[in-house]
């Protein structure tokens, strides 16, 4: 043993190189740690317009004359899909340090090669994200993977809500606040329809496998197994489960085909923007079934012509949990292009702007939600609250009770999923009858268990 320790120490002492003279061993880990002289350049990709963009540039020109570090430049690269796909096709070096994407899309980054976690940087900031620490807990938990770990961050939180005219639902006798699920909007969409007060009770953003989603999450229904892969990956999606899914799937599409048989609705397919909120403006639709960023629009419409409400998204059924809130909108992330302080400016335009002067700002202009209590209660969110939308107001009372535990479906097939159930909705919507209802859900169900058995079998 004596012997073999001895040629142990021989062999380190050979392999140990020897240094100069007066010369120090620095340790490569330090080395490492040192940026590189010059500001490193962030590029950004989005799939937002020349609108929004122009309300993000003014964060990246604070953030760019806050520090000489890093330099952030925003580009466009076309719709979510297109921008999507050229993420996945583009070469590592070539990949942007910064990027956008729909929050349903997470489970989608947090296994792919061309993003990384922000939690990694979290883990190792030794300046602290104060902002972080104060997202609104739904938000908070809808930005986090199976294990607890950060992936990205809001960069504009939207939110599936019901937009309503005020003055018509008091005429009517409607207390809005009442209606906290389909079956009650249901109710009172024959009440305005029926009792005269106008020719549609509803009308409907087109996404809807998006609000399907929503509408389980809010009901409390866990809609795929593993706990709608936060334990573990997907495997199975539970709509045709003989019980509580199934259950919450029909009973919503059962809001539908009601609706549509009755007459009640706008006709679905139609556009929220050059449709129907043209619709609400004049009167002829009381309510329409969007996301909270579509406010500056609707605002803009009505032009004061009558009070504008939300409703905080509603439950399936009066029994629903309603205890967490669904999230929706643009998160950032951080693209995994090898270049490590490119990587690393990203992080920290990421904690930037969610600063609540800035975050403030990006909500206020656009619509979105504030994701925080520091942007909340920023001076130009404030001002938003007061003099812009006020109605607003329900949906933070709404996050103030949340518990965050609305859980989305988080797996590599988000884009599959959300086309098949809308693809359900458009069936009932079209042709309303119970034989459609049991076929758009076998429908959906088969085309969403397809998608997941051929991502895990590639993946």
């Amino acid at each position: 043993m004596k012997k073999l320790t001895a040629i142990l120490v021989l062999i380190a002492l050979i392999l140990t190189p020897v240094l100069a003279q007066g010369e120090k061993e620095v340790p490569a880990k330090v080395v490492e740690e040192v940026k590189p002289a010059g500001t490193v350049e962030v590029v950004w990709w989005t799939f937002h317009g020349a609108t929004n963009v122009a309300y993000f540039q003014k964060v990246i020109d604070a953030f760019n004359a806050s520090q000489a570090d890093y330099h952030v430049t925003i580009e466009y690269q076309g719709s979510q899909n297109e921008l999507m796909a050229k993420m996945q096709s583009t070469l590592p070096k070539e990949l942007p340090a910064l990027f956008h994407f729909a929050i349903e899309n997470i489970g989608m980054v947090s296994g792919a090669d061309y993003a990384v976690k922000a939690q990694g940087y979290v883990d190792k900031d030794k300046t602290g994200w104060p902002e972080l620490k104060n997202t609104y807990d739904s938000f908070y938990a809808a930005s986090l993977d199976g294990e607890g770990n950060l992936v990205g961050y809001p960069s504009g939180v939207s939110y599936p809500t019901i937009y309503y005219n005020a003055d018509m639902l008091a005429k009517a006798g409607i207390d809005p606040a009442s209606l906290t699920s389909y079956p009650k909007v249901l109710e009172a969409c024959r009440t305005l329809v029926k009792g005269g007060y106008t020719k549609y009770g509803i009308g409907f953003h087109t996404d809807a496998g998006y609000y399907v989603n929503a509408a389980l999450a809010r009901e409390g229904v866990v809609a795929y197994n593993n706990r709608n892969g936060l334990d573990a990956p997907i495997t199975e999606c539970l709509y045709k489960d003989g019980g509580v899914v199934e259950d919450a799937v029909t009973n919503y599409l059962n809001f539908y085909k009601d609706l549509y048989a009755e007459n009640l609705g706008v006709p679905f397919g139609a556009n929220y923007s050059s449709e129907i909120i043209p619709l609400m403006a004049s009167g002829e639709c009381a309510m329409m079934l969007g996301v909270i960023s579509m406010t500056t629009k609707m605002l803009a419409a009505v032009d004061n012509g009558f009070e504008v409400g939300v409703i905080p998204s509603p439950s399936i059924t009066e029994a629903g949990s309603r205890a967490g809130e669904p999230s929706g909108g643009t998160w950032l992330f951080i693209g995994n292009n090898g270049n490590k302080w490119a990587m690393q400016g990203a992080y920290e335009f990421m904690k930037f702007s969610s600063k609540g002067e800035w975050a403030g700002h990006i909500s206020a202009s656009t619509g979105y939600l504030a994701p925080s209590t520091d942007a909340y209660e920023s001076a130009v969110y404030k001002n938003y609250l007061q003099n812009t939308f006020p109605g607003i107001k329900v949906v933070y009372e709404s996050l103030a009770n949340s518990k965050g535990d609305a859980l989305m479906p988080i797996c590599g097939v988000s884009a599959e999923i959300k086309n098949a159930n809308k693809l359900a909705v458009e069936m009932v919507s079209k042709t309303p009858n119970d034989a459609t209802v049991n076929k758009a859900v076998k429908t959906a169900y088969d085309q969403i268990q397809e998608a997941i058995e051929l991502y895990n079998l590639s993946n």
